[in-house]
């Protein structure tokens, strides 16, 4: 099938796609302005901490790198033939003990270098790689443009987290 199609071309689609998920303003917002600022305080904050079911901006960056960091690692299961798993810490990874400016961003460059090793990734994966099935029962493709849409779906919740902790911040600021 890869003799038939244009392969740089289907790469380049696909970086379009990573980066319009990650990086231009069009229907997502740029992760890097979704991120632009925030602190560790307001990371970690959520509206009401006693739901389990709520995540923070901490726990949203953690959940995309673990998931980014793994499609890369799918791609070596499927090539050693392995049906492909999730992230080895789990699907929410847990928050640091101590969550200060330094976990902070230790979090966010851990993210930022999982998106740069994805890119790396896409740039170096042949198309007919990309559209091995393997035992999976879909493409490697198909598994990394769900992982795109996935984290274009989280910066939209960074976003609103954000609007909503500026929110809350400023009704609970007392008037001068």
């Amino acid at each position: 099938m890869s003799e038939q199609v244009d392969a740089h071309a289907v790469q380049r689609e696909v970086l379009i796609a990573f980066e319009y998920a990650h990086n231009e303003e069009d229907w997502v917002f740029p992760l890097k302005e979704a991120l632009k600022g925030v602190t560790a305080q307001e990371a970690a904050w959520k509206a009401d901490p006693q739901d389990p079911h709520q995540r923070s901006i901490w726990q949203i960056v953690l959940h995309m790198t673990a998931w980014t960091e793994n499609i890369v690692q799918r791609m070596a299961q499927r090539q050693r033939g392995d049906r492909p798993g999730g992230p080895p810490e789990g699907h929410w990874p847990a928050l640091p003990a101590v969550l200060d400016e330094v976990a902070w961003e230790e979090a966010e460059r851990r993210l930022w270098e999982s998106l740069a090793a994805l890119r790396a990734h896409i740039e170096t994966t042949s198309l007919d790689a990309m559209l091995d099935y393997g035992n999976a029962g879909y493409s490697h493709l198909a598994d990394l443009l769900c992982r795109l849409i996935h984290n274009a779906y989280h910066i939209g919740q960074i976003t609103k987290l954000r609007d909503w902790h500026a929110a809350q911040s400023a009704t609970q600021t007392p008037s001068s």
